[in-house]
């Protein structure tokens, strides 16, 4: 058993250094190109990316793994990606245990939301935050990540939130996304737990 979880944890620390250099490779690659949509391919991909080594971190650690300690990981590297730009990224989540097939999905949505908080809530150098809440709900969990941006009277979803919507539907969820002018965006998730323990 124990030879077993040891080399579950080796499969788990190279699968780690597999997303460290497949973001090398997308870094480098990014330096090479101009082109706008390639541009943008490759940085949605670098930021997937980023989400699956940081979850898989937390995954190769000892114990159990708590979402809302993963999410302080993430405000970590939004920080940093903001570096220099007056945005500020909070986040406060309920210690919550998940089952397998949510870490990996719920990492990737949550990247994607604050992702495009970060890209297109504050242009020209706009101050404001990104708020990111996690915690237990009746027979699941909610997520919920808000920016103090732009807003809009109406918000046509786009490849990011297109996909952040078919991964909530694959959960067995819920989205809703509230915006209006120059009162941010806020999108709300609920994913129920007890279906995933019960197959």
């Amino acid at each position: 058993m124990a030879a077993a979880e040891d080399r579950l944890v080796e499969v788990q620390r190279r699968l780690v250094g597999g997303y460290q250099l497949l973001q090398t490779l997308v870094g480098i690659r990014l330096r090479a190109v101009t082109d706008p949509e390639s541009v943008r391919h490759l940085t949605w991909l670098s930021d997937v990316t980023a989400a699956m080594e940081l979850i898989s971190r937390r995954m190769a650690a000892d114990g159990p793994l708590d979402f809302a300690g993963y999410l302080e990981d993430v405000a970590d590297f939004w920080t940093r990606a903001c570096e220099g730009r007056p945005v500020r990224v909070d986040v406060r989540g309920q210690t919550a245990l998940l089952p397998d097939s949510h870490l990996l999905p719920l990492a990737i949505i949550t990247h994607e939301l604050i992702s495009n908080a970060c890209r297109h809530a504050f242009p020209d150098n706009r101050r404001g935050s990104i708020a990111v809440a996690f915690s237990r709900a009746v027979g699941g969990v909610s997520l919920v990540v808000r920016d103090s941006g732009l807003g809009a009277t109406t918000l046509v979803p786009g490849e990011g939130l297109m996909m952040v919507q078919g991964l909530v539907e694959h959960l067995g969820g819920a989205m809703s996304i509230e915006t209006a002018p120059e009162a941010g965006v806020g999108v709300r998730i609920r994913l129920p737990l007890e279906s995933a323990r019960t197959h």
